[in-house]
């Protein structure tokens, strides 16, 4: 599959501003707002400057593309991903190629190594760039979870737990210094990982909102339970599966016990439960965002019938129900060489399919959501004058089956046209 980018930013400033009309689609704004058949957008360089109907004249010298049967959607946002370490740097770049191919514009790295990171976030911004945006996370978490071999592998030859970008958290830790260190590799927000009281997870979310960043951790860092992670502030928490240690009496003592023989205990936290329901309140009440990773849950590690499984699905669609906002993210990007598309497709499916969501509050979750999770959704997430020319044009309509996200047969960033 060869994709070919037509650039549209062809003219400066004093001729004007290159401009596009996708006339006649179908289009899905990514706020919600039911289908517009027979729209026309308007693209100036690379922002959108009008939507309106399509018998409407579009402007004077304006190249027209007739989009009739086709759907355009917001370019979608994996708001969970780990791009490194990569076998190499042409691995990582093959990967983005990949995704922005696959309809995705913009990702969220929850955690890695940020000298990478950072690079490639700066060669990936550029519209002509093949590549999705990249914004990434500094990272804290307790001592003891420094002993997993992920982190060093993202230590970029450095010693994890004392890098800039993953630091040990402790009660007599130096919290401010700390989240400036991480703030200054480029990242857009703090990530709250393991291992850590309820009392240290406030201390850096207050800090971390205190200097600019927007925080994001786990649902349950443990031994700080869901509740706690909640009520210290965080804008963001990801993994509906850690939900369930809200109702255990004494939640496992760390990230390691967790995921090794003396894990939650599902049992001890039934979905329609007053322990549930109370951290389902919180969470609206405090505008807590779930990143629920269906994805990596359930591909290759559990079957449709797995009890975890069946809890994670059910917590997932009772907090919709609640009205809490869900964030579209994989925690697993996809890999180019064995995936036919970039794993959000299948994390859209999972939430319309198993979850109960309707295609456009699957696609509201991967597109204004997410980039309101991120902090970027005054210029990206929906389609809407003024906003970033992020888009992709599908063949089918997603809005009547979800598996339409899949019909990419272009993508546009900043502007910037991807096709076949």
């Amino acid at each position: 599959m060869r994709f070919v980018c037509l650039s549209l930013l062809l003219v400066g400033a004093a001729a004007g501003q290159a401009l596009l009309v996708l006339t006649d689609a179908n289009l899905v704004d990514g706020a919600g707002a039911p289908p517009r058949a027979h729209a026309q957008i308007v693209i100036a360089g690379e922002r959108i400057q009008a939507i309106q109907d399509a018998s409407a004249p579009p402007p004077a010298g304006a190249e027209i593309w007739n989009l009739h049967g086709m759907t355009v959607i917001p370019g979608l946002i994996d708001g969970h991903v780990h791009l490194t370490p990569a076998a190499s740097d042409r691995a990582l770049w093959r990967t983005l190629r990949f995704g922005l191919m696959g309809g995705v514009t913009s990702v969220r790295d929850m955690g890695g190594d940020d000298i990478v990171l950072a690079e490639a976030a700066r060669r990936a911004m550029p519209a002509t760039v093949a590549s999705p945006r990249i914004y990434y996370s500094t990272l804290v978490a307790g001592p003891q979870f420094f002993a997993d071999p992920r982190p060093q592998a993202a230590a970029h030859g450095g010693v994890a737990g004392q890098v800039a970008w993953m630091r040990a958290l402790t009660p007599d830790s130096d919290v401010r210094a700390i989240v400036a260190a991480g703030k200054a590799t480029g990242a857009a927000g703090l990530k709250i990982y393991a291992d850590l009281t309820a009392e240290l997870v406030e201390r850096a979310a207050a800090e971390a909102h205190r200097q600019g960043l927007r925080v994001w951790a786990h649902s349950a860092v443990f031994p700080a339970r869901p509740s706690e992670t909640v009520a210290a502030g965080v804008d963001v928490v990801s993994h509906s599966v850690y939900l369930g240690a809200e109702g255990m009496q004494q939640p496992p003592a760390s990230y390691e016990q967790a995921r090794r023989g003396q894990g939650i205990d599902y049992a001890s936290s039934p979905v329609d439960g007053d322990a549930l329901t109370r951290l389902l309140r919180l969470m609206k009440e405090r505008g807590t965002m779930l990143d629920e990773t269906l994805f990596v849950t359930n591909t290759g590690k559990r079957g449709e019938s797995d009890p975890i499984w069946l809890w994670t699905v059910a917590v997932t669609k009772r907090a919709h129900q609640f009205g809490i906002p869900l964030v579209a993210g994989t925690d697993h990007f996809g890999d180019p060489a064995h995936d036919h598309m970039p794993n959000i497709h299948r994390e859209l499916q999972l939430l319309v399919e198993d979850c109960g969501l309707t295609p456009l509050e699957a696609i509201h979750a991967a597109t204004a959501a997410a980039a309101r999770a991120i902090g970027i959704d005054r210029d990206y997430g929906t389609l809407e004058p003024g906003k970033v020319a992020d888009l992709a044009i599908l063949r089918g309509d997603p809005s009547r089956n979800i598996r339409l996200t899949e019909s990419v047969a272009a993508v546009m960033k900043a502007g910037v046209v991807y096709r076949k």
